[in-house]
Protein backbone atom coordinates (compact mmCIF):
# COMPACT_ATOMS: atom_id res chain seq x y z
CA UNK A 1 0.00 0.00 0.00
CA UNK A 2 1.31 3.47 -0.91
CA UNK A 3 2.32 6.14 1.60
CA UNK A 4 -0.53 8.34 0.33
CA UNK A 5 -3.13 5.70 1.04
CA UNK A 6 -1.75 4.98 4.51
CA UNK A 7 -1.89 8.69 5.34
CA UNK A 8 -5.47 9.22 4.19
CA UNK A 9 -8.42 7.02 5.11
CA UNK A 10 -11.00 6.10 2.45
CA UNK A 11 -13.51 8.43 4.10
CA UNK A 12 -11.03 11.31 4.06
CA UNK A 13 -10.26 10.67 0.40
CA UNK A 14 -13.96 10.75 -0.39
CA UNK A 15 -14.51 14.02 1.50
CA UNK A 16 -11.55 15.71 -0.19
CA UNK A 17 -12.56 14.35 -3.60
CA UNK A 18 -16.15 15.56 -3.23
CA UNK A 19 -14.97 18.98 -2.00
CA UNK A 20 -12.68 19.21 -5.01
CA UNK A 21 -15.54 18.45 -7.39
CA UNK A 22 -17.79 21.11 -5.86
CA UNK A 23 -15.15 23.86 -5.73
CA UNK A 24 -14.04 23.09 -9.29
CA UNK A 25 -17.66 23.25 -10.47
CA UNK A 26 -18.30 26.51 -8.59
CA UNK A 27 -15.50 28.21 -10.48
CA UNK A 28 -16.34 26.54 -13.76
CA UNK A 29 -18.78 28.72 -15.69
CA UNK A 30 -18.17 32.16 -14.18
CA UNK A 31 -16.05 33.21 -17.15
CA UNK A 32 -18.90 32.55 -19.58
CA UNK A 33 -21.20 35.15 -18.03
CA UNK A 34 -18.68 37.61 -16.57
CA UNK A 35 -17.84 39.67 -19.66
CA UNK A 36 -21.05 40.70 -21.43
CA UNK A 37 -22.67 42.62 -18.49
CA UNK A 38 -19.60 44.91 -18.24
CA UNK A 39 -18.88 45.16 -21.98
CA UNK A 40 -19.61 48.90 -22.02
CA UNK A 41 -16.92 49.53 -19.41
CA UNK A 42 -14.43 47.23 -21.16
CA UNK A 43 -15.07 49.09 -24.41
CA UNK A 44 -13.72 52.29 -22.86
CA UNK A 45 -10.27 50.65 -22.86
CA UNK A 46 -10.53 47.93 -25.51
CA UNK A 47 -12.52 47.77 -28.79
CA UNK A 48 -15.25 45.30 -27.95
CA UNK A 49 -18.26 46.29 -30.01
CA UNK A 50 -19.91 44.55 -32.93
CA UNK A 51 -18.07 41.62 -34.42
CA UNK A 52 -15.43 41.57 -31.67
CA UNK A 53 -17.95 40.89 -28.92
CA UNK A 54 -19.64 38.31 -31.16
CA UNK A 55 -16.32 36.50 -31.67
CA UNK A 56 -15.77 36.30 -27.91
CA UNK A 57 -19.33 35.00 -27.49
CA UNK A 58 -18.78 32.28 -30.10
CA UNK A 59 -15.79 30.81 -28.29
CA UNK A 60 -17.46 28.65 -25.56
CA UNK A 61 -19.21 25.85 -27.52
CA UNK A 62 -16.32 25.48 -29.99
CA UNK A 63 -13.73 25.43 -27.20
CA UNK A 64 -15.81 22.95 -25.21
CA UNK A 65 -15.98 20.56 -28.17
CA UNK A 66 -12.23 20.77 -28.87
CA UNK A 67 -11.35 20.31 -25.19
CA UNK A 68 -13.76 17.38 -24.88
CA UNK A 69 -12.05 15.60 -27.77
CA UNK A 70 -8.61 16.07 -26.20
CA UNK A 71 -9.41 15.43 -22.53
CA UNK A 72 -9.81 11.62 -22.48
CA UNK A 73 -6.42 11.33 -24.21
CA UNK A 74 -4.88 13.62 -21.61
CA UNK A 75 -6.43 11.64 -18.74
CA UNK A 76 -5.10 8.36 -20.18
CA UNK A 77 -1.57 9.74 -20.13
CA UNK A 78 -1.87 11.13 -16.59
CA UNK A 79 -4.88 10.78 -14.26
CA UNK A 80 -8.07 12.63 -13.36
CA UNK A 81 -6.60 14.43 -10.36
CA UNK A 82 -3.58 15.76 -12.25
CA UNK A 83 -5.82 17.07 -15.02
CA UNK A 84 -8.16 18.63 -12.42
CA UNK A 85 -5.24 20.36 -10.73
CA UNK A 86 -4.07 21.66 -14.09
CA UNK A 87 -7.56 22.92 -14.94
CA UNK A 88 -7.79 24.80 -11.63
CA UNK A 89 -4.42 26.48 -12.21
CA UNK A 90 -4.98 27.29 -15.89
CA UNK A 91 -8.52 28.64 -15.51
CA UNK A 92 -7.51 30.70 -12.48
CA UNK A 93 -4.59 32.20 -14.40
CA UNK A 94 -6.76 32.79 -17.48
CA UNK A 95 -9.31 34.75 -15.43
CA UNK A 96 -6.55 37.00 -14.11
CA UNK A 97 -4.95 37.37 -17.54
CA UNK A 98 -8.28 38.40 -19.08
CA UNK A 99 -8.72 41.04 -16.43
CA UNK A 100 -5.37 42.65 -17.14
CA UNK A 101 -5.10 41.97 -20.89
CA UNK A 102 -3.42 44.95 -22.60
CA UNK A 103 -5.52 44.74 -25.79
CA UNK A 104 -8.37 42.91 -27.48
CA UNK A 105 -6.09 40.14 -28.73
CA UNK A 106 -5.02 39.42 -25.16
CA UNK A 107 -8.64 39.38 -24.02
CA UNK A 108 -9.57 37.00 -26.83
CA UNK A 109 -6.64 34.64 -26.16
CA UNK A 110 -7.43 34.66 -22.44
CA UNK A 111 -11.06 33.81 -23.23
CA UNK A 112 -10.04 30.93 -25.51
CA UNK A 113 -7.70 29.47 -22.85
CA UNK A 114 -10.36 29.90 -20.16
CA UNK A 115 -13.05 28.19 -22.23
CA UNK A 116 -10.72 25.32 -23.13
CA UNK A 117 -10.14 24.86 -19.41
CA UNK A 118 -13.87 24.84 -18.75
CA UNK A 119 -14.28 22.32 -21.58
CA UNK A 120 -11.80 20.00 -19.87
CA UNK A 121 -13.63 20.51 -16.59
CA UNK A 122 -16.93 19.53 -18.23
CA UNK A 123 -15.42 16.18 -19.20
CA UNK A 124 -13.61 15.24 -16.00
CA UNK A 125 -16.35 16.08 -13.47
CA UNK A 126 -18.47 12.96 -14.19
CA UNK A 127 -15.34 10.81 -13.98
CA UNK A 128 -14.37 12.35 -10.64
CA UNK A 129 -17.89 11.75 -9.33
CA UNK A 130 -17.70 8.11 -10.44
CA UNK A 131 -14.30 7.77 -8.75
CA UNK A 132 -15.01 9.45 -5.42
CA UNK A 133 -18.77 8.95 -4.92
CA UNK A 134 -19.87 5.91 -6.99
CA UNK A 135 -22.76 5.22 -4.62
CA UNK A 136 -24.00 8.83 -4.66
CA UNK A 137 -23.83 9.73 -8.34
CA UNK A 138 -27.29 11.32 -8.46
CA UNK A 139 -26.76 13.41 -5.32
CA UNK A 140 -23.28 14.65 -6.20
CA UNK A 141 -24.26 15.37 -9.80
CA UNK A 142 -27.15 17.46 -8.43
CA UNK A 143 -24.79 19.36 -6.19
CA UNK A 144 -22.08 20.03 -8.74
CA UNK A 145 -24.47 20.95 -11.54
CA UNK A 146 -26.11 23.40 -9.11
CA UNK A 147 -22.67 24.85 -8.37
CA UNK A 148 -22.19 25.32 -12.11
CA UNK A 149 -25.60 27.01 -12.36
CA UNK A 150 -24.61 29.36 -9.54
CA UNK A 151 -21.30 30.13 -11.25
CA UNK A 152 -23.28 31.18 -14.33
CA UNK A 153 -25.98 33.15 -12.49
CA UNK A 154 -23.86 35.17 -10.04
CA UNK A 155 -21.30 36.98 -12.27
CA UNK A 156 -23.75 39.19 -14.22
CA UNK A 157 -24.96 40.90 -11.04
CA UNK A 158 -21.91 40.68 -8.77
CA UNK A 159 -19.49 41.36 -11.63
CA UNK A 160 -21.26 44.60 -12.50
CA UNK A 161 -21.12 45.74 -8.86
CA UNK A 162 -17.41 44.96 -8.71
CA UNK A 163 -16.80 46.77 -11.99
CA UNK A 164 -18.66 49.87 -10.80
CA UNK A 165 -16.73 49.88 -7.53
CA UNK A 166 -13.24 48.72 -8.52
CA UNK A 167 -13.11 48.76 -12.33
CA UNK A 168 -13.74 46.12 -14.99
CA UNK A 169 -10.24 44.66 -14.83
CA UNK A 170 -10.47 43.61 -11.20
CA UNK A 171 -14.05 42.43 -11.82
CA UNK A 172 -12.96 40.02 -14.56
CA UNK A 173 -9.83 38.89 -12.71
CA UNK A 174 -11.57 38.27 -9.39
CA UNK A 175 -13.35 35.13 -10.64
CA UNK A 176 -9.97 33.41 -10.81
CA UNK A 177 -9.88 33.17 -7.00
CA UNK A 178 -12.54 30.44 -6.90
CA UNK A 179 -10.78 28.40 -9.57
CA UNK A 180 -7.44 28.67 -7.78
CA UNK A 181 -9.03 27.38 -4.55
CA UNK A 182 -9.59 24.05 -6.30
CA UNK A 183 -5.82 23.51 -6.50
CA UNK A 184 -5.66 22.58 -2.80
CA UNK A 185 -7.79 19.40 -2.72
CA UNK A 186 -6.22 17.98 -5.88
CA UNK A 187 -2.72 18.73 -4.66
CA UNK A 188 -3.54 16.60 -1.60
CA UNK A 189 -5.06 13.82 -3.73
CA UNK A 190 -2.35 13.74 -6.38
CA UNK A 191 0.09 11.34 -4.60
CA UNK A 192 -2.74 8.85 -4.10
CA UNK A 193 -3.78 9.28 -7.71
CA UNK A 194 -0.26 8.61 -8.96
CA UNK A 195 -0.15 5.39 -6.95
CA UNK A 196 -3.58 4.32 -8.23
CA UNK A 197 -2.62 5.05 -11.84
CA UNK A 198 0.50 2.90 -11.54
CA UNK A 199 -1.53 0.00 -10.10
CA UNK A 200 -4.17 0.29 -12.84
CA UNK A 201 -1.54 0.11 -15.56
CA UNK A 202 -0.06 -3.02 -13.98
CA UNK A 203 -3.47 -4.69 -13.76
CA UNK A 204 -4.74 -3.71 -17.21
CA UNK A 205 -1.93 -2.24 -19.30
CA UNK A 206 -3.62 -2.83 -22.66
CA UNK A 207 -7.38 -2.80 -22.24
CA UNK A 208 -7.95 0.07 -19.82
CA UNK A 209 -9.55 2.34 -20.58
CA UNK A 210 -11.85 1.69 -23.50
CA UNK A 211 -11.18 4.10 -26.37
CA UNK A 212 -13.59 6.93 -27.04
CA UNK A 213 -13.96 5.79 -30.66
CA UNK A 214 -15.45 2.55 -29.38
CA UNK A 215 -17.72 4.37 -26.91
CA UNK A 216 -19.71 5.87 -29.77
CA UNK A 217 -20.69 2.37 -30.88
CA UNK A 218 -22.80 1.91 -27.76
CA UNK A 219 -26.52 2.65 -28.18
CA UNK A 220 -26.72 4.06 -24.65
CA UNK A 221 -23.73 6.33 -25.29
CA UNK A 222 -25.43 7.70 -28.40
CA UNK A 223 -28.70 8.18 -26.47
CA UNK A 224 -26.95 10.09 -23.67
CA UNK A 225 -25.11 12.22 -26.26
CA UNK A 226 -28.41 12.99 -28.00
CA UNK A 227 -30.00 14.06 -24.71
CA UNK A 228 -27.03 16.32 -24.01
CA UNK A 229 -26.98 17.75 -27.54
CA UNK A 230 -30.68 18.60 -27.71
CA UNK A 231 -30.57 20.38 -24.35
CA UNK A 232 -27.56 22.42 -25.47
CA UNK A 233 -29.12 23.16 -28.87
CA UNK A 234 -32.23 24.50 -27.17
CA UNK A 235 -30.36 26.46 -24.49
CA UNK A 236 -27.90 28.21 -26.82
CA UNK A 237 -30.69 29.05 -29.27
CA UNK A 238 -33.06 30.38 -26.61
CA UNK A 239 -30.39 32.58 -25.04
CA UNK A 240 -29.62 33.99 -28.49
CA UNK A 241 -33.10 34.63 -29.90
CA UNK A 242 -35.88 34.37 -27.28
CA UNK A 243 -36.09 38.12 -26.53
CA UNK A 244 -36.37 38.90 -30.26
CA UNK A 245 -39.01 36.21 -30.76
CA UNK A 246 -41.09 37.57 -27.90
CA UNK A 247 -40.87 41.22 -28.94
CA UNK A 248 -41.20 40.67 -32.73
CA UNK A 249 -43.47 37.60 -32.94
CA UNK A 250 -45.43 37.73 -29.68
CA UNK A 251 -45.57 41.51 -29.45
CA UNK A 252 -44.64 41.66 -25.77
CA UNK A 253 -42.66 44.43 -24.12
CA UNK A 254 -38.89 44.41 -23.81
CA UNK A 255 -39.34 44.14 -20.04
CA UNK A 256 -41.51 41.02 -20.29
CA UNK A 257 -39.06 39.49 -22.78
CA UNK A 258 -36.26 40.06 -20.25
CA UNK A 259 -38.37 38.43 -17.51
CA UNK A 260 -38.99 35.44 -19.78
CA UNK A 261 -35.26 34.97 -20.44
CA UNK A 262 -34.56 35.28 -16.72
CA UNK A 263 -37.25 32.66 -16.06
CA UNK A 264 -35.62 30.35 -18.57
CA UNK A 265 -32.26 30.82 -16.82
CA UNK A 266 -33.63 30.32 -13.31
CA UNK A 267 -35.32 27.06 -14.31
CA UNK A 268 -31.88 25.50 -14.56
CA UNK A 269 -31.41 25.72 -10.81
CA UNK A 270 -34.28 23.50 -9.57
CA UNK A 271 -33.78 21.10 -12.48
CA UNK A 272 -30.11 20.64 -11.58
CA UNK A 273 -31.14 19.81 -8.02
CA UNK A 274 -33.95 17.37 -8.82
CA UNK A 275 -33.27 15.72 -12.18
CA UNK A 276 -29.96 13.88 -11.52
CA UNK A 277 -31.44 12.08 -8.51
CA UNK A 278 -34.42 11.00 -10.58
CA UNK A 279 -32.29 10.02 -13.59
CA UNK A 280 -30.36 7.33 -11.69
CA UNK A 281 -33.51 5.69 -10.29
CA UNK A 282 -34.75 2.58 -12.12
CA UNK A 283 -37.33 3.40 -14.78
CA UNK A 284 -36.95 7.17 -14.67
CA UNK A 285 -34.50 8.06 -17.44
CA UNK A 286 -36.91 7.13 -20.24
CA UNK A 287 -39.75 9.06 -18.60
CA UNK A 288 -37.59 12.16 -18.24
CA UNK A 289 -36.69 12.05 -21.93
CA UNK A 290 -40.39 11.85 -22.90
CA UNK A 291 -41.20 14.74 -20.55
CA UNK A 292 -38.40 16.87 -22.01
CA UNK A 293 -39.34 16.15 -25.62
CA UNK A 294 -43.08 16.75 -25.23
CA UNK A 295 -42.65 19.86 -23.07
CA UNK A 296 -40.22 21.42 -25.51
CA UNK A 297 -42.41 20.66 -28.52
CA UNK A 298 -45.52 22.09 -26.84
CA UNK A 299 -43.63 25.19 -25.72
CA UNK A 300 -42.24 25.98 -29.17
CA UNK A 301 -45.58 25.25 -30.87
CA UNK A 302 -47.31 27.47 -28.33
CA UNK A 303 -44.95 30.32 -29.19
CA UNK A 304 -45.47 29.66 -32.90
CA UNK A 305 -49.29 29.55 -32.96
CA UNK A 306 -50.42 31.53 -29.88
CA UNK A 307 -47.36 33.60 -28.91
CA UNK A 308 -49.22 36.27 -26.98
CA UNK A 309 -51.47 33.89 -25.02
CA UNK A 310 -49.05 32.81 -22.29
CA UNK A 311 -45.43 33.61 -23.19
CA UNK A 312 -44.11 32.78 -19.72
CA UNK A 313 -45.85 29.39 -19.77
CA UNK A 314 -44.32 28.60 -23.17
CA UNK A 315 -40.93 29.67 -21.82
CA UNK A 316 -41.21 27.33 -18.82
CA UNK A 317 -42.17 24.40 -21.06
CA UNK A 318 -39.24 25.14 -23.37
CA UNK A 319 -36.94 25.26 -20.34
CA UNK A 320 -38.09 21.73 -19.43
CA UNK A 321 -36.64 20.59 -22.76
CA UNK A 322 -33.20 21.29 -21.26
CA UNK A 323 -33.70 19.02 -18.23
CA UNK A 324 -31.78 16.34 -20.15
CA UNK A 325 -28.56 18.31 -19.58
CA UNK A 326 -28.29 17.44 -15.90
CA UNK A 327 -29.87 14.04 -16.63
CA UNK A 328 -27.10 13.19 -19.09
CA UNK A 329 -24.41 14.24 -16.59
CA UNK A 330 -25.84 11.79 -14.05
CA UNK A 331 -26.17 8.99 -16.60
CA UNK A 332 -22.51 9.32 -17.62
CA UNK A 333 -21.62 7.97 -14.20
CA UNK A 334 -24.62 5.72 -13.71
CA UNK A 335 -24.29 3.86 -17.03
CA UNK A 336 -20.56 3.14 -16.75
CA UNK A 337 -18.73 0.64 -14.56
CA UNK A 338 -15.45 2.54 -14.04
CA UNK A 339 -14.22 6.11 -13.77
CA UNK A 340 -12.08 5.52 -16.87
CA UNK A 341 -15.11 4.67 -18.97
CA UNK A 342 -17.06 7.56 -17.42
CA UNK A 343 -14.33 9.93 -18.61
CA UNK A 344 -14.30 8.38 -22.10
CA UNK A 345 -18.08 8.64 -22.33
CA UNK A 346 -18.02 12.21 -21.03
CA UNK A 347 -15.49 13.15 -23.70
CA UNK A 348 -17.65 11.64 -26.44
CA UNK A 349 -20.87 13.23 -25.16
CA UNK A 350 -19.31 16.68 -24.75
CA UNK A 351 -17.49 16.65 -28.09
CA UNK A 352 -20.43 15.71 -30.30
CA UNK A 353 -23.01 17.38 -28.08
CA UNK A 354 -21.40 20.82 -28.10
CA UNK A 355 -20.77 20.69 -31.84
CA UNK A 356 -24.49 20.07 -32.38
CA UNK A 357 -25.43 22.72 -29.80
CA UNK A 358 -23.29 25.35 -31.53
CA UNK A 359 -25.32 24.88 -34.74
CA UNK A 360 -28.59 25.93 -33.08
CA UNK A 361 -28.36 29.75 -33.03
CA UNK A 362 -26.75 29.84 -36.48
CA UNK A 363 -29.39 27.58 -38.04
CA UNK A 364 -32.33 29.37 -36.45
CA UNK A 365 -30.90 32.75 -37.39
CA UNK A 366 -30.43 31.64 -40.99
CA UNK A 367 -34.00 30.31 -41.24
CA UNK A 368 -35.29 33.59 -39.83
CA UNK A 369 -33.33 35.57 -42.42
CA UNK A 370 -34.61 33.40 -45.27
CA UNK A 371 -38.27 33.40 -44.20
CA UNK A 372 -38.33 36.85 -42.56
CA UNK A 373 -40.46 35.24 -39.86
CA UNK A 374 -40.06 33.56 -36.48
CA UNK A 375 -42.90 31.10 -37.18
CA UNK A 376 -40.87 28.68 -39.29
CA UNK A 377 -37.84 28.62 -36.91
CA UNK A 378 -40.20 27.85 -34.03
CA UNK A 379 -41.72 24.92 -35.94
CA UNK A 380 -38.22 23.62 -36.68
CA UNK A 381 -37.31 23.92 -32.99
CA UNK A 382 -40.48 22.03 -32.02
CA UNK A 383 -39.58 19.23 -34.41
CA UNK A 384 -36.00 19.14 -33.15
CA UNK A 385 -37.26 18.81 -29.55
CA UNK A 386 -38.90 15.51 -30.50
CA UNK A 387 -35.60 14.11 -31.83
CA UNK A 388 -35.07 13.08 -28.20
CA UNK A 389 -37.83 10.47 -28.21
CA UNK A 390 -35.87 7.48 -29.63
CA UNK A 391 -33.39 7.91 -26.77
CA UNK A 392 -36.15 7.09 -24.27
CA UNK A 393 -36.46 3.48 -25.42
CA UNK A 394 -32.69 2.95 -25.35
CA UNK A 395 -32.15 4.49 -21.92
CA UNK A 396 -35.11 2.57 -20.48
CA UNK A 397 -33.08 -0.65 -20.92
CA UNK A 398 -30.62 0.68 -18.30
CA UNK A 399 -27.55 -1.10 -19.64
CA UNK A 400 -23.94 -0.06 -19.03
CA UNK A 401 -21.68 1.06 -21.85
CA UNK A 402 -19.26 -1.77 -21.09
CA UNK A 403 -22.00 -4.41 -21.42
CA UNK A 404 -23.18 -3.05 -24.76
CA UNK A 405 -19.66 -2.87 -26.17
CA UNK A 406 -18.91 -6.38 -24.93
CA UNK A 407 -22.06 -7.77 -26.54
CA UNK A 408 -21.14 -6.02 -29.78
CA UNK A 409 -17.72 -7.64 -29.78
CA UNK A 410 -15.65 -4.60 -28.84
Amino acid sequence: MSEGRRALSPRTLTVIGVAGVLVLALGGRSGVAALSPIADQVELDLPLDGIWLALVGAVPPIAYAVAAWLTPRLVRKTNLEMVALGVAAVTGAAHIFRGYAPNYLGLFVGTVVLMLGVGVLNVILPGLVKLYAPARIGLLTSLYSTMMAISTAVPPAVGLLLANEFGWRLSLASWGVVSLLAIAPYAVLLPVAMSRSAEEKLVAPVDAPQGSVRVGRSASARAIMLAFAVSGFTAYTVFAVLPKILTDHAGVSVELAAIALTTFSIMGMPMSLVIPNLAVRPGWSGRLVVLAATSGAIGFLGLAFTPGFAPLLWTVLIALNTLTFSMSLALIGARTATHQMATELSGYVNTVGYLIAAIGPVMVGAIHEITDSWFVPLIVLAIFATVLLPAAAVLAKERTIEDELRDAGF
